[in-house]
């Protein structure tokens, strides 16, 4: 028995050391990238690190406590996973969705069963519901993180199929938890599974698709800070000389984008696997939270951030002319903060004049 409860507290050590780890290496990159998908992450590995502490101590009011700390875990996780989805402007499909739909039914049906099968009304209704909240959770943010799979291959697959695992391990350890042959079993499976986890999100958060790396670069002598508007044959020019920097562009003709370039589709169409990134022309928001950060890095960097906007007539079709003003001013006044370069690709004939001059006056 001793053998056993020695190897239950090594198993709980490596555990707390890889949590922490995981917490400062995913929060050191969070500090460099500000993707907020990665602070959730290192947040919840600090409150699995309070769920494995409290576990190894004997007072039943941190052990109570740590039943909370648990499904705060999961519930960063599935945070995290939702906001991963928003930041590569992935929407999720239907079938997951559904998938979803089912689990309030299947977590009652948990309940009843755990009840049933151990007898034990006070366990079923603080651990083994906590245990299995989690799981729901858990599993959840998996298969959202599943979604990625066309962009991050096998960095998020060792990571989905890991958190799922995890949170179906958590069914048995409902069941089972309350014998104490079970323990050391449940423990080292979580152990594995936990490991797993954080070597698969450490990779993940680590890749240069997560946190890509900027080179540095200097600006064309010939293109100057601020906004330029030009017509569709200026800009093959200017697409030419552009072609070596890394743009942040909004296109509609994704079959001319120069491979350097980060681009985002412009569609109401979400495409699933065929595209990385796509954006609906109504989501102003989000374009302008991609080009502050775009900006913004390369500011920090010292280097020059050059954004494209070959879609203007499009957008004109789904958003009200005031509203794309209000878009464009304040990206305008982003570009002029960071010292980048705002391009315009637009058509003279394809707006009234009056507009046409309202553009160019707000954009000065």
């Amino acid at each position: 028995m001793d053998g056993i409860h020695a190897l239950v507290l090594a198993e709980a050590a490596m555990v707390l050391i890889a949590d922490l780890m995981a917490a400062g290496w995913i929060f050191r990159i969070y500090l460099r990238n500000r993707r907020r998908s990665a602070l959730a992450f290192s947040l919840a590995w600090i409150f699995d690190f309070l769920t494995i502490l409290s576990t190894t101590l004997t007072n039943p009011t941190i052990q109570m406590i740590g039943t909370l700390m648990l499904p705060a875990f999961s519930a960063l996780l599935f945070y995290g996973a939702v906001r991963f989805l928003e930041e590569e402007s992935i929407t999720v499909r239907y079938r997951t969705l559904a998938v979803l739909a089912v689990m309030p039914v299947a977590f009652m049906i948990y309940m009843v069963g755990v009840y049933l099968y151990t007898g034990d009304a006070v366990w079923t209704i603080t651990s083994a519901a906590s245990l299995g909240i989690t799981g729901v959770f858990v599993i959840a943010g998996g298969l959202l993180l599943k979604e990625t799979e066309e962009i991050y291959k096998s960095a998020i697959k060792y990571l989905y199929i890991s958190i799922i695992l995890f949170g179906l391990h958590l069914i048995p350890a409902a069941l089972f938890g309350i014998a104490e042959w079970y323990k050391p079993v449940g423990f080292t499976l979580s152990t594995i599974l936990i490991v797993s986890m954080v070597v698969a999100m450490v990779k993940l958060t680590s890749s240069e698709s997560f946190t890509p790396q900027r080179e540095r670069v200097t600006a064309p002598t010939d293109l100057k800070p601020g906004v330029i508007i030009v017509n569709g044959k200026e800009y093959q020019t200017l697409k030419e000389k552009l072609k070596d920097r890394p743009v942040l562009a909004f296109v509609r003709d994704v079959t001319q984008v120069p491979d350097g370039w980060q681009y985002y589709f412009v569609t109401t169409i979400p495409f699933q696997g065929r595209f990385k990134n796509t954006i609906n022309p109504t989501n102003l928001a989000r374009m302008t939270e991609l080009s502050y950060k775009y900006l913004e890095e390369f500011a920090r960097m010292g280097d020059h951030g050059i954004i494209v906007i070959d879609c203007l007539e499009y957008l004109t079709v789904y958003n009200s002319w005031e509203s794309l003003m209000k878009f464009l001013s304040k990206l305008r006044d982003f570009v002029i903060i960071n010292r980048g370069t705002l391009i315009l690709v637009i058509e003279k004939e394809s707006l009234e004049s009056r507009l046409y001059a309202q553009l160019r006056k707000l954009m000065e």
